[in-house]
């Protein structure tokens, strides 16, 4: 998900730190509430996953959940329940749950920002008013700083990295002096899709919560509840190309995808006779100003449609149940136009540009030309 739509999805309540519900994650959720009960609290997790399944909104879950039901810290003492903003009785026996009721005025401050324990370490907008595209040193040091700080309502607080994997070099280095000497009643949650860019030191210092991508009947749900001006044939549709992410699937839904997706699998359809007319006016849709959302949007789905020939390559389309019947056929015909090695080599190549693309503010038209001129 681009930065621009992710923020008008945090701005709609659909945010991490809005959402009230979780589905999909119980195993998750059982741990944490397991960990927060047995009085051995791990200091710093890792919550790792593919991206847009949830992870986040466990991370704010988790912290309404430590605010509300453990105030006293890690020893479960009460005498915090008197702080500047304790609204809430300590109930005789934790609940069997991590949800907190939307009403309650903890959940309006955590998703406010205006939590006096909580701090979230993500990307900042630079000079240009463009999302950054790394997690800068300055902000871990300021949530190092925070992180001594005494609470300000007696009880956790909570320090919450959004996409971990962003930190260059320099700000983890600096956020393992945390890691290594963590203040008492202070709680890291680390979110990250991609853990294997963050130093191995860093992972073992932190107790990893693998969580597994949504089911479609499960993202078609969301779907319903969160953009019910989608109908529900498409909602199925979005889900079924969101590999169990429901971020994904609102993001394509943002982006225009369904239509997207039609073109770009016409265009692998025409292969190994590439359509250039068809790539040219779909480069030129996608690179049109204001057209982020449905650039990012046709990136995603030529990268997922090329690793379905990469795995009709390996192992045959029969099996892909994420493909229609005449999809199948179509991943089948395109993957035997070249042996394995060569559609692994593309894939590598047409990753390789995708990553480089934003940071090196490459010719969106270029890249979209460029990705599709290398099938051929």
């Amino acid at each position: 998900m681009n930065a621009e739509t992710a923020q008008v999805l945090e701005d709609q309540d659909f945010g991490p730190r809005h959402t009230a519900e979780l589905i999909g994650h119980a195993d998750a959720e059982r741990t944490l509430l397991n960990a927060a009960s047995g009085g051995r609290l791990p200091h710093a997790w890792l919550f790792t996953g593919p991206k847009g399944i949830g992870k986040a909104t466990l991370a704010f879950r988790f912290a309404r959940y430590l605010f509300t039901h453990l105030p006293g810290g890690a020893e479960g003492g009460t005498s915090a329940a008197g702080g500047l903003f304790a609204d809430d009785e300590i109930p005789a026996q934790l609940p069997d749950s991590l949800y907190v009721d939307p009403e309650r005025p903890v959940f309006h401050r955590v998703a406010s920002g205006g939590h006096g324990d909580l701090m979230t370490v993500e990307r900042k907008l630079n000079d240009r008013g463009k999302l950054s595209t790394q997690i800068r040193v300055e902000d871990v040091r300021a949530a190092i700083d925070f992180a001594h700080l005494t609470s300000s309502e007696g009880g956790y607080k909570v320090i919450i990295v959004d996409g971990a994997e962003l930190m260059n070099r320099s700000s983890e280095n600096a956020f393992l002096k945390i890691l290594e000497e963590p203040p008492a009643h202070c709680v890291i949650i680390m979110v990250s899709h991609n853990p294997g860019r963050l130093l191995p030191t860093t992972r073992s210092r932190c107790r990893t919560l693998a969580m597994k991508p949504l089911t479609t009947e499960q993202v078609t749900d969301l779907m319903t509840q969160h953009m019910p001006e989608v109908a529900a044939n498409e909602a199925h549709e979005l889900a079924r190309l969101s590999e169990g992410s429901i971020g994904r699937a609102m993001s394509l839904a943002a982006g225009g995808g369904l239509e997207i997706y039609r073109d770009v699998v016409n265009i692998f359809a025409s292969l190994p006779n590439l359509d250039g007319a068809a790539v040219q006016a779909l480069a030129t849709k996608l690179s049109k100003a204001g057209a982020d959302d449905a650039y990012y949007s046709g990136i995603e789905l030529y990268r997922w449609w090329l690793s379905r020939v990469v795995l009709a390559a390996s192992r045959g389309a029969d099996g892909d149940v994420s493909l229609s019947a005449e999809e199948q056929g179509i991943a089948a015909r395109v993957a035997a136009t070249s042996i394995l090695p060569i559609w692994l080599a593309r894939l590598d190549q047409a990753e390789s540009l995708i990553r480089s693309a934003d940071p090196l503010n490459l010719d969106r038209k270029q890249v979209i030309l460029s990705l599709f001129l290398s099938l051929a």
